[in-house]
């Protein structure tokens, strides 16, 4: 099983980390394990560099593309696709991260992170269980869309 978290930053941070996305995953990574104590310390750095998840809006663009799909399932905030093959994956929306368990092959999972990369330019994705991390949308899409 395959368990992903995704946060929006904030476009400054994004361009800021642009190829050292590492340090963010150690961000997180690092709130996993540390004391309660410097966890808020880091819960307060995460809120200040990422952004809301536009929860409705995200929420709407997910059953959009899947409305015609007989494998889409949706119970409030938890949106479940099922592939003939078995494969699975439960995308459920937070208001400041969205997680997503998946089992099966790959494709179930990016099924919804494509749907994601229209929502907003700097989701940011990792697994802490695979050590994965990446951006959804390329920071270079980003950079060219900025006016000089």
């Amino acid at each position: 099983m395959r368990q992903y978290e995704l946060y929006i930053f904030e476009e400054s941070v994004a361009h800021q980390y642009y190829g050292q996305e590492s340090k963010l995953f150690y961000l997180f990574l690092d709130y996993e394990n540390a004391s309660p104590i410097k966890k808020e310390v880091i819960r307060k750095q995460i809120e200040y560099i990422t952004k809301p998840i536009p929860t409705l809006f995200v929420q709407q663009k997910i059953k959009q593309a899947f409305k015609q799909n007989q494998q889409y399932e949706n119970h409030k905030q938890t949106n479940v696709i099922t592939l003939n093959s078995g494969a699975q994956a439960e995308l459920v929306i937070d208001s400041q991260s969205i997680h997503v368990t998946a089992s099966g092959t790959p494709e179930v999972e990016m099924m919804f992170f494509e749907v994601l990369r229209s929502c907003a330019p700097t989701f940011f994705a990792f697994s802490i269980e695979e050590y994965r991390y990446g951006w959804l949308k390329p920071i270079q899409q980003l950079k060219r869309s900025q006016p000089l």
